[in-house]
């Protein structure tokens, strides 16, 4: 288990995201868990204000592995950007929160699922906003690992390289678990920062799990020159010992007795 560095707005949010997932019945536990530190960094790097009165020259968030949805809602919700009412509704009948990311939700800036679209579309995000003069304003874009083995990431890789847009910030959930089996089984896509680096990036290789690490690596781009790529290395089910590298986690739903045990696993760490 990577050690976690405590931080209030991480675990608001992971406990959150436990109750939104028992409550609807949803799987994604796992990829849920092992978000929510980068997120929670996102959030407390940017103007939150800004995005709540959709200010054009608002910082973009895209979470492009659409199905850490839970962990994307319960991160909205701990930031004040999502009524409570609302996260309750998470994946239930009628629900705008389904288990993918969807721009239905007030916040979110692009519906994501079809892995391999986020990061396309945050270097698009990234020429907007520079062509429109938002002097500081960022487009962030959170990618599963596995997710990097479609072909249009690196296309959008080679422009932004070839553009110097400093103002992307890439993040990879790098918990080397991809669905059913290990990311390295599939296609094996290391040594991933030096990949990154091969491309003109400005790469940091962090505790994916260590609030304070990624903001200062969020940091650290913003005052560079070049597009940043921020290697997280994440525990898939981070918090909840049973589902902690266990694939199936990708699937499955908490019963009673696991979401108790969860619950009581968090308490303990907190």
């Amino acid at each position: 288990m990577i050690a976690t560095t405590a931080n209030a707005n991480a675990n608001g949010a992971r406990r959150r995201a436990i109750d939104m997932i028992f409550a609807g019945k949803a799987s994604h536990l796992g990829t849920s868990m092992s978000l929510i530190e980068m997120l929670t960094a996102v959030y407390e790097s940017i103007d939150v204000e800004r995005i709540k009165r959709q200010d054009n020259a608002r910082d973009r968030v895209i979470v492009s592995k659409g199905h850490g949805a839970a962990a994307t809602y319960a991160v909205l919700a701990q930031f004040g950007l999502l009524d409570e009412a609302t996260a309750a509704t998470y994946h239930t009948n009628g629900t705008k929160l389904a288990g993918h990311v969807s721009h239905a939700v007030e916040a979110v800036e692009h519906s994501t699922g079809a892995l391999g679209h986020g990061l396309p579309v945050a270097t698009g995000i990234a020429i907007g906003l520079r062509s429109k003069k938002y002097t500081g304003s960022r487009a962030f874009v959170l990618l599963g690992d596995g997710e990097l083995q479609e072909g249009s990431n690196w296309e959008a890789l080679m422009l932004a390289s070839h553009l110097k847009l400093s103002n992307l910030v890439v993040m990879i959930d790098n918990n080397r678990i991809s669905s059913i089996t290990t990311t390295s089984d599939v296609i094996n896509m290391l040594p991933l920062a030096e990949r990154f680096a091969g491309f003109g990036f400005e790469v940091y290789d962090v505790d994916g799990h260590d609030v304070a690490a990624i903001k200062a690596a969020i940091a650290s781009i913003a005052a560079g020159t070049r597009p940043g790529v921020i290697v997280c290395n994440t525990v898939k089910g981070h918090g909840v010992p049973f589902a902690e590298n266990q694939p199936i986690w990708h699937y499955r739903s908490l019963n009673k007795e696991l979401y108790e045990t969860a619950i009581a696993a968090l308490a303990e760490r907190e």
